[in-house]
């Protein structure tokens, strides 16, 4: 059998178009956009670098750090390797990405769509890690490449605490304290200014105000509420 060749200008077209449709048929559903969210609207620039405002938050991050216990540095250690199963702490073993499948494919579509936000925000400005403007700072968690205003942490707590309350409320004290402390966990580990932490919470809010009133993510949250409930009241436990 005889096969034409195809000029090779003629294949890139079509591997393209083949590209992009797989693409847009594997592509995973998300609950908001980084457009909607216009972050320069919400948070202002960070303090200048050299400005008395950045000085008076290096000096208590170095009050923080001289007075930071074993038993504090390892819950930052721990906190710093975030995902939403942290909030195990607060909900128990039973919670988990095994036991729970519905409910994890819900959190981990809000944790990308708030990292979409954070991690966008982060390029605005650029802000250097606080060690990097001054090396009495050190940290006690592994050091990370990206910027550090916003923190993303800090804007991942308040989302994912605040999407939990909606299936656990009876928990919610518990988990929005756990949320705002992954924030501030962040200065005091000394990776993160406390305008960073601050700017994250903020930016939080916002994106879970919008998550919340999605169509789809109500319809999905309904779904991960009723494998919560069904799961948890059984007491089912799974090692993640």
């Amino acid at each position: 059998m005889m096969f034409r060749k195809c000029p090779r200008w003629s294949i890139v077209p079509a591997l393209a178009a083949l590209l992009l449709l797989v693409a847009a048929t594997t592509q995973e559903t998300h609950y908001l956009q980084p457009v909607e969210i216009d972050v320069k609207a919400i948070i202002a620039a960070p303090p200048a670098e050299g400005s008395p405002e950045q000085k008076a938050e290096i000096e208590k991050m170095l009050a923080l750090q001289a007075q930071r216990t074993p038993e504090e540095a390892a819950r930052c250690k721990a906190e710093s390797e975030m995902n939403p199963w942290i909030f195990a702490s607060v909900l128990g073993d039973s919670f988990n990405a095994k036991n729970l499948p519905l409910t994890a494919r819900l959190l981990d579509e809000v944790f990308h769509d708030t990292d979409g936000v954070a991690l966008g925000a982060k390029k605005l400005w650029n802000r250097p890690r606080p060690p990097a403007a001054d090396a009495r700072i050190q940290p006690c968690v592994h050091p990370e490449k990206s910027t550090s205003y916003p923190s993303g942490h800090a804007a991942r707590g308040i989302v994912l605490s605040t999407v939990l309350v909606e299936i656990f409320p009876d928990k919610k004290d518990q988990l929005l304290a756990l949320g705002r402390q992954i924030g501030t966990d962040r200065t005091l580990a000394g990776i993160h200014y406390p305008s960073d932490v601050a700017a994250g919470q903020t930016i939080g809010e916002a994106i879970v105000a919008k998550i919340l009133a999605n169509p789809q993510f109500k319809i999905d949250l309904e779904k991960a509420r009723a494998e919560c409930s069904a799961v948890m009241q059984a007491g089912v436990h799974k090692n993640p």
